[in-house]
């Protein structure tokens, strides 16, 4: 301590001064027991690096590599014609599955066209009941249609006579066993010979005129 700090601590009062001395008492005997304890681990610490077993070495023993046998070089084989690859060849097509056709139901059988008959085969308004002498000549005919007949009757009535001579009717349709009666109407002017025709699906009847 310098004179100036002497100084100034003997100028302090007395109970001052003795908490001082206390406190550096304490400070003092704290550095010294910090000191020991270093000193100490230091020791121990030397001894035991002292007491511990060196190593022992180990020999490592390494095995010897036997040697092969020297190979004798085989001499090079001589390359052969190179095989041309065969294209595979692809599997043929599944064949398409057959389809049923379905067997078409028969058609019906088709009656046989229906003949056609006529009442009187012939005519003249000389002497025969059929015709008539009115404002004309009226003539009956009857169409028929045979019983044996398998389908109706389709007919048609025209003549080759000329002067207006008309025909009630002059078509229609018949079934098996029926008849009707047609009025021929000749004019009086028309007394031409020539021919009423009636005409069915497979035969025609003429009749007769003169007058």
């Amino acid at each position: 301590m310098s004179r100036d700090t002497f100084r100034k601590f003997f100028a302090l009062p007395g109970h001052f001064r003795t908490e001082m001395r206390i406190k550096i008492m304490v400070t003092f005997v704290g550095i010294a027991f910090i000191s020991s304890m270093v000193a100490a681990c230091g020791n121990v610490t030397a001894t035991a690096a002292k007491s511990a077993p060196a190593p022992a070495a180990t020999h490592v023993i390494t095995p010897m590599s036997t040697p092969e046998p020297a190979q004798t070089p085989t001499p090079a084989s001589t390359p052969g014609p190179k095989s041309t690859p065969v294209p595979a060849t692809p599997p043929p097509p599944a064949p398409a599955p057959i389809q049923a056709t379905p067997t078409p139901a028969p058609a019906p059988a088709q009656a046989p066209p229906a003949v056609l008959d006529l009442r009187p085969s012939s005519m003249s308004i000389v002497g025969h009941l059929d015709c008539q002498r009115k404002s004309a000549f009226v003539c009956f005919a009857r169409v028929i249609s045979s019983p044996s007949n398998q389908s109706n009757l389709h007919w048609t009535a025209f003549t080759n006579v000329p002067g207006g001579v008309t025909f009630s009717p002059a078509s229609g349709v018949l079934a098996p066993g029926q008849s009707m009666l047609v009025t021929i109407t000749v004019p009086f002017n028309a007394c031409t010979p020539g021919l009423f025709f009636f005409q069915g699906p497979i035969n025609t009847h003429t009749i007769t005129w003169a007058c």
